[in-house]
């Protein structure tokens, strides 16, 4: 099992927005292969304490073979906050219902007082190349 960060760009705080809802996407490719267990961290999609997440979506292709990931944060002790998500060879797009809304609580010892989407790799992959694109898009709001 290993730990594979996502950046886009450098990692960054929290969004946070009083007024609306906040926004992220990213993009993850990759080439290298991906064993069961493997967990792919969305360093630039990342949920403050209080927050509440309304909406979760991702795209994404394998050029062969299937990947199966369980969509979470690494905050939470389980990996599939918002189920799962089935990649092949023809693009597919997910817009998750489970467990939404999902209210971040993060205990008060905890640092940072943020959580970041994760991927988790769910089984093995059959894919000859391991090559897979996907792209995670979060809202969440702010509590008034």
């Amino acid at each position: 099992m290993a730990t594979i960060n996502a950046n886009a760009a450098e990692p960054q705080q929290p969004r946070i927005s009083i007024t609306g809802a906040v926004e992220r996407v990213q993009t993850y490719v990759t080439s290298a292969s991906l064993s069961d267990g493997d967990v792919i961290k969305f360093n630039n999609i990342k949920i403050p304490h209080g927050a509440t997440v309304t909406d979760v979506r991702l795209i994404g292709k394998s050029v062969d073979g299937t990947f199966i990931f369980q969509i979470g944060n690494d905050y939470t002790s389980q990996g599939a906050v918002h189920g799962s998500a089935t990649f092949s060879p023809t693009q597919a797009s997910f817009v998750k219902t489970n467990g939404l809304p999902y209210k971040l609580s993060v205990s008060d010892d905890y640092y940072p007082r943020h959580a970041t989407m994760t991927l988790t790799v769910n089984g093995a992959t059959t894919s000859g190349t391991a090559s897979l694109s996907v792209t995670l898009f979060v809202r969440y709001v702010m509590d008034q």
